[in-house]
């Protein structure tokens, strides 16, 4: 009876340890965005950052891309995601207030449950710093080579 019992618990603490994989039509609840879009050629591009690692490229003209474009690339680890996360609540990115639009703009998008805080700014030099090295942070190690 015990063994029975013990390997039932074993098979429920199993099937409990999967990690999700999402796609961009069944996104997570929270996810990050971070991109930049302008410049002479008008490009746009955008990376998805989810809390299980997955990330996600979309690249094209101003306009033109957006999640139904995006292409998987290689994941980082949740403990990267949970990292960019912190840094954002550190800087209190949900009260900064900043909209710029230029000709080059860089953005920061933070999608929870409940809200959407986009910030937007023209200027790396300009911008506050705590944001720039958050920025720099998520997108030092991308290889954009997709993986499916």
């Amino acid at each position: 009876m015990h063994k029975i019992l013990l390997a039932v618990i074993c098979l429920l603490g199993f099937t409990q340890c999967n990690n999700k994989v999402y796609s961009l039509r069944d996104l997570p609840p929270k996810y990050i965005e971070i991109g930049s879009s302008g410049g002479f050629a008008g490009t746009a591009n955008s990376y998805y950052f989810f809390p299980n690692g997955q990330r996600f490229v979309s690249k094209g003209p101003m306009g033109a891309i957006g999640a139904a474009d995006a292409q998987e690339i290689a994941p980082a680890t949740p403990k990267d995601f949970k990292k960019i996360l912190k840094s954002l609540k550190k800087m209190d990115f949900i009260d900064i207030q900043l909209n710029e639009i230029g000709n080059m703009t860089y953005f920061v998008i933070l999608k929870t449950k409940k809200d959407k805080k986009v910030v937007q700014w023209s200027n790396m030099d300009t911008a506050p710093e705590a944001l720039v090295k958050a920025y720099r942070f998520a997108l030092k190690d991308i290889n954009t080579t997709a993986i499916n």
